[in-house]
């Protein structure tokens, strides 16, 4: 791992203004410097902070013999803030200049495309210092931590300029050991899973924000299970606490999963005061949940916050900030955000290997499965409706049955028969069924419903016998009242607004229910398969007896969701039952009157509450 020293650590003063130009390094890659003529180099290593200072110093504010050179043509202006990337000592300690991902502006203009394309890397040397091997390990470390952004070339600083410069000096001989030692492999990656990836319900209102407009990024947790899935997030805070989406602008969970939030450019809605300037990140689990794998997506979430915003963004955490008084994101990674988030590269990549939907990876394969065209129930829907047989298990899980039936798909349809749901995929099928679609049909069309860019009529049909509608429809895809009946009646039990019209909202909504959902019989007995479903919602072990332990994490649960103030005994009684009450008519308007009495009213409306994924 290459420790770099922050510009908040050697003391740099901020820069007159930021390089608004584009930057795009892997067209080129490092042209080295030395300082200039002379001796530069300190032996007392605790001197090379103080020399970062005065390159920084003399590079931005020009003496008048350095004006008059300027004027005469000999010199360039003075720059904005230190023009290298990074500096490098005699003792191998690296120096944050202007970074990763920020334009350099060292690398001289005479020939085009020398700062644009390559990334500005100084040894601090003199042209009478020595170069030492502290020097070039650490220069080599360096070019192999930005090699995943930067091309492969390495040149000296006057194999860019058409005048004469003597720079490198005594690093010009050594460029070619500063190679790194095997071609840099891409390294782990994190996906990064879309709204339309986990099924995110349609935001209510957006404030937009420009990247650049942002200074901080700040870390949370969720303080719940590792467990939780994104839309039980997005659920909580749209329906309990009444915003317009979810809080963050990403989550990442304890595998490294990375999931968009509001994404880059949406204000959010997780720290009072600073979700304008601040990106927020939320580690999907409590205090001790964080892992290497957590450690490393956020800071590569944090590195493309700073290319966003073309600046070295404010490391913060929860509590941290003015105004916000909470223990979030607990002490481990609130210790970890002080000492600087170190962690192992990752690249970040859109989303792969199965992902399904829920909090853990079951798909069994990363060749197939969820897609930003349609999710793995949605596909194992889509199959069954065109006649597989033996028909598939809508159960939103990626296996080998999942993808033998989505080949047989795409080879009736008539599309490249590879098991992965594509646009080419959803734009064949959609012609195959779409064809005697939206025309009426039957029962006579209304003009209110049937046909939508989302999902066809017959998809539509086959939606709601799904979910055991009776009488059944038939799947012919014609639209009249019965069909508009029935889709009102799914979008009532998936927990939408019930007016027959299956766009974005309901999509989401009914994908959250098959996927997430607890698919509970709403009978009011809370018996094993009821406690089970709370006990997964809740973290704990699902052996659907309602002990102590489950009973403390449902405390747990209400006062990190509801604010409840319980006291976590794990002895529930009318006061935990209350909250609980109160819980559920939040999330779900359940109507409940709240006497902390437990009967079958209330488990019903948790029942319901499972079901939706709305606990």
């Amino acid at each position: 791992m290459v420790t770099i020293i922050e510009r908040s650590q050697w003391g740099a003063l901020p820069p007159k203004k930021i390089d608004a130009e584009s930057f795009e390094p892997w067209l080129g890659g490092v042209v080295i410097h030395h300082e200039g003529g002379g001796n530069f180099a300190s032996n007392n290593h605790a001197n090379c902070p103080q020399l970062v200072r005065n390159v920084q110093r003399d590079s931005m504010y020009y003496s008048l013999a350095d004006e008059i050179a300027v004027k005469l043509g000999k010199k360039e202006p003075a720059y904005d803030d230190i023009p290298y990337n990074y500096l490098v000592c005699k003792h191998g300690s690296i120096y944050e200049g202007r970074g990763y991902g920020r334009r350099s502006a060292a690398n001289s203009t005479e020939v085009p495309g020398s700062n644009k394309n390559y990334y500005a890397i100084m040894g601090m040397i003199g042209e009478d210092d020595p170069v030492t091997s502290d020097m070039i390990f650490a220069i080599r470390d360096l070019i192999t931590y930005i090699g995943k952004h930067a091309g492969p070339a390495i040149k000296g600083h006057k194999d860019v300029r058409t005048t004469f410069t003597a720079c490198p000096g005594n690093l010009y001989p050594v460029l070619n050991q500063l190679y790194p030692l095997s071609t840099p492999d891409p390294g782990p990656i994190a996906y990064l899973y879309s709204r339309a990836d986990w099924g995110a319900r349609p935001a209510k209102d957006v404030t937009r924000v420009d990247p650049k407009a942002r200074t901080g990024f700040t870390v949370h947790y969720s303080d719940g299970p590792t467990t939780q899935s994104v839309r039980q997030i997005q659920n909580y805070h749209m329906d309990s606490n009444g915003w317009s989406d979810i809080g963050y602008n990403f989550l990442v969970d304890d595998t490294g999963r990375i999931f968009e939030g509001r994404g880059w450019y949406i204000q959010g809605a997780h720290a009072s005061g600073w979700n304008t300037s601040h990106i927020g990140v939320c580690f999907i689990g409590e205090d001790g949940d964080a892992t290497e794998k957590a450690y490393s997506s956020i800071r590569a979430l944090y590195e493309q916050a700073n290319l966003l915003a073309g600046r070295t963004l404010e490391k913060t955490y929860h509590g941290g900030l003015p105004g916000n008084a909470t223990s979030c994101p607990g002490a481990k990674l609130r210790a970890w955000v002080q000492n600087g988030m170190p962690a192992w590269g990752v690249t970040i990549e859109y989303g792969d290997g199965g992902y399904n939907g829920g909090g853990s990876d079951s798909s069994g394969g990363a060749g197939g499965g969820m897609t930003q065209v349609r999710s793995v129930s949605a596909q194992q829907q889509a199959v069954n409706g065109l006649g597989y047989s033996p028909a598939l298990t809508v159960d939103g899980l990626w296996g080998p049955l999942t993808e033998a039936g989505v080949r047989w798909l795409q080879g009736k349809v008539g599309t490249g028969a590879d098991g992965l749901w594509g646009p080419g995929t959803e734009a064949a099928y959609k012609a195959y069924v779409g064809g005697s679609n939206g025309s009426g049909g039957s029962g006579g069309s209304n003009g209110s419903g049937g046909m939508s860019s989302v999902r066809s009529v017959q998809m539509q049909q086959y939606a709601v016998n799904s979910l055991g509608y009776s009488p059944a429809l038939d799947q012919d895809g014609a639209w009249g009242p019965l069909t508009d009946a029935g889709v009102r009646w799914l979008q009532g039990k998936v927990g939408t607004g019930a007016d027959g019209l299956w766009g974005p909202a309901t999509e989401a909504a009914y994908s959250a229910y098959i996927d997430d959902g607890a698919r509970l019989v709403v009978d009011g007995d809370f018996g094993p398969s009821t406690i089970r479903a709370t006990q997964k919602k809740l973290g704990v072990e699902a052996d659907g007896q309602w002990g102590p332990n489950s009973k403390k994490a449902l405390q747990h649960h209400l006062n990190v969701w509801s604010g409840a103030g319980l006291v976590e005994d794990g002895i529930t009684g009318p006061a935990t039952y209350k909250a609980l009450q109160s819980h559920l008519n939040r999330m779900t308007g359940a109507g409940l009157v709240v006497d902390g009495a437990w009967g079958p009213a209330t488990v019903k409306a948790l029942q319901n509450a499972l079901n939706l994924n709305k606990f």
